[in-house]
């Protein structure tokens, strides 16, 4: 069971990692504190039924596939790890622009749009990849539901406020390597699943 916990909380703070940069550079450009809220407590939701669809997914897939469920669930993190570090890998590769480039990037410093839509899409994009977790979660034998959506959505939503608190303080290349760290967390995940 210990050893069940660890895996869930190393999977939560990856999927809250998610969570935590988009609310990182959100807070760089600034945000009223009541969308803060919204923002985190949609997050925490989402987090908590999109792996609880994955887990139930998975826990079927589990009981049809037997032993093999669990290298699947495995190949599903390998692939989310490596996209997760793909993308975070090509965020901190330097770019060069042209003079006229650079002043359009200042200029578009402007605060995100506070409207539902706008939360509702931005909550999903960072959701998504619970489902996916969620299943390969639910591969694993004797997966506790209510406690690992539970903390799942827990953990999205402080990371979430604390993406926000730390965007006002930090640079947008923290949240790029927060997301490499996630992503190598996932391939040691699907490692020890796997084997």
């Amino acid at each position: 069971m210990a050893e069940q916990l660890l895996t869930i909380m190393l999977v939560a703070i990856v999927l809250g990692a998610d969570s935590f940069s988009l609310a990182m550079g959100i807070g760089l450009k600034g945000v009223s504190r009541s969308y803060e809220l919204k923002f985190a407590s949609m997050v925490g939701t989402f987090h908590i039924l999109m792996p609880l669809i994955g887990l139930n997914l998975g826990i079927v897939t589990g009981n049809l596939l037997g032993v093999w469920a669990g290298r699947l669930g495995a190949a599903v993190l390998v692939y989310i790890g490596g996209d997760m570090l793909w993308k975070a890998y090509r965020a901190t590769r330097p770019q060069i622009l042209r003079f006229n480039q650079g002043k359009l990037i200042m200029a578009s410093n402007n605060k995100i749009e506070e409207g539902w839509l706008n939360l509702i899409m931005l909550t999903i994009s960072v959701s998504i990849d619970a489902l996916t977790v969620g299943f390969s979660l639910g591969t694993l034998v004797n997966t506790p539901v209510l406690y690992t959506v539970l903390i799942i959505g827990s953990v999205a939503g402080a990371m979430t406020l604390l993406g926000f608190k730390g965007g006002k303080l930090f640079s947008r290349m923290m949240g790029s390597y927060a997301q490499m760290l996630g992503g190598l967390v996932l391939l040691l995940l699907a490692a020890k699943m796997a084997f």
